[in-house]
């Protein structure tokens, strides 16, 4: 999203003058070539008219002070996520900050990035605090127009809320492909030829992202044909994982590199692969897909959410599990 356009969506929600914003998570300053909500406020963060300033869990009560005593502030809020009862606490005392700055007289705007969370286990909880919370914020951002009817409808909220919030693009680092091909072979002690066709599978492993009926897939296809899997376990998945790990054991051309990639090496990955591929079950956004493109790669991916918005001549849709094991196979 462009500065001024940035810039119109707060102050339409409070006065004119310098405001302190806050938003939730933090931003992380240490990834500036990937991190989310850094990539999203660069250009507000050296504004004269803004104040950034990210949230700790703990730091919610800053921001509710901040309306107590009538100082000019705005919260865009972005994931929240109820996982159990050890971190209901967190979660609720979250949530009570919010209604408190509200009740104070402050302005909330929340991010939907998914409907729910992704492989959510506490459903209702989830979808109840959710749609409190859609229903008390004063803007709702969503990514593209598709689904403004479908959030609407299942948050029961007016369509007037919602605005269109773009996800921000990535800076890409290139290098030529052997020379990432080599990288990757020498840091995670693998054995991928530069001849082979590889296709990524980029993030934390989650069956959301139904990686084990990729690796399925490519039990049937040419051992030339390689499938690269990599990104940390997602919390609580460690069975999901030893399923994958399973599979991948099967065939040499499935690479599995189970581990968190630091920001520096996240180029050699989409430098050497030759698609990226998404098999998400059910997703609204998605922060891979902007990933890939920016590094021009071909990209496959499924027709759901605001995924089959995406434009460009290098995306291949498919809506069935049959249609992505064709498209491979013809690959």
């Amino acid at each position: 999203m462009k500065l001024d356009e940035l810039r119109d969506l707060y102050t339409n929600l409070q006065e004119s003058g310098p405001y302190t914003l806050f938003v939730s998570h933090e931003i992380r300053f240490a990834y500036k070539r990937s991190d989310y909500l850094y990539l999203l406020y660069k250009d507000l963060i050296a504004s004269q008219d803004f104040k950034i300033t990210g949230v700790s869990a703990l730091g919610h009560i800053t921001f509710v002070l901040y309306a107590l005593f009538r100082k000019k502030s705005i919260l865009h809020y972005h994931w929240i996520d109820y996982s159990g009862i050890f971190t209901g606490f967190v979660y609720f005392y979250k949530l009570f900050c919010i209604w408190l700055y509200k009740k104070l007289g402050g302005k909330v705007i929340w991010s939907v990035h998914n409907k729910l969370p992704l492989d959510c286990k506490h459903e209702w909880i989830n979808y109840k605090t959710r749609k409190w919370l859609a229903q008390t914020a004063d803007r709702i951002l969503l990514e593209c127009e598709s689904v403004i009817a479908e959030i609407s409808t299942a948050f029961n909220i007016h369509t007037g809320k919602i605005r269109i919030w773009p996800h921000p693009t990535y800076p890409p680092q290139l290098m030529p492909r052997a020379a990432a091909v080599e990288a990757i072979n020498h840091r995670y002690n693998v054995s991928i030829k530069v001849q082979d066709r590889l296709f990524l599978m980029f993030g934390h492993i989650s069956p959301y992202k139904q990686i084990d009926k990729v690796c399925e897939i490519f039990l049937n296809e040419p051992i030339q044909k390689k499938l690269i899997i990599v990104g940390p376990v997602k919390k609580g998945q460690m069975r999901y994982y030893k399923k994958v790990r399973k599979l991948a054991l099967k065939k040499e051309n499935i690479v599995l590199i189970p581990q968190f990639i630091q920001e520096e090496c996240v180029p050699e990955f989409m430098n050497a692969t030759d698609y990226v591929l998404f098999n998400y079950k059910d997703i609204l956004s998605s922060g891979g897909v902007p990933l890939a493109q920016s590094y021009d790669k071909p990209i496959i991916l499924p027709k759901k959410g605001c995924l089959k918005e995406r434009k460009g001549d290098n995306l291949r849709f498919f809506s069935t599990q049959k249609e992505l094991a064709e498209l491979i196979s013809n690959l």
